[in-house]
């Protein structure tokens, strides 16, 4: 009598791999590669725009455009182990750019639109495409 596992491998391999990595994966394995958070609700309508056009280069974002403190979003979304928080204010409408939090580091780094979905398509790469 053979014995076959057809998911159940798979399945112990996927729960090592998240043990392994602590459910904070790399960027190119990770669900949700970046999330756009706006500060406030007036800036929705950039936030729009740069989740649209991250989405259109094949980039898994998501938008988090709910009416709460920025200082909370920003928590929670560190809290889900997001790769990239793509911070919009008024500074970066004026200047048409980005702040990036990157998990697990305190610093952030400032993008220009133009150039955010050339960055995000050479980082989620796998690293065989590399």
């Amino acid at each position: 009598m053979l014995h076959r596992a057809l998911f159940g491998s798979l399945e112990r391999f996927t729960g090592i791999l998240i043990e392994h990595y602590a459910g904070a994966l790399p960027l190119w394995l990770s669900p949700v590669q970046a999330i756009v958070t706006p500060i406030t609700s007036e800036i929705n309508e950039y936030g729009e725009e740069v989740y649209k056009s991250l989405k259109k280069a094949g980039i898994r974002v998501e938008k988090d455009l709910r009416n709460e403190k920025i200082s909370y979003k920003i928590r929670e979304n560190s809290l889900k182990k997001i790769p990239f928080q793509l911070i919009l204010g008024k500074n970066e409408i004026k200047e048409r750019s980005i702040t990036m939090r990157v998990f697990g580091s305190d610093k952030q780094e400032k993008i220009k639109f133009e150039n955010l979905n050339d960055f995000f398509i050479k980082k989620c790469m796998m690293p065989s495409q590399q």
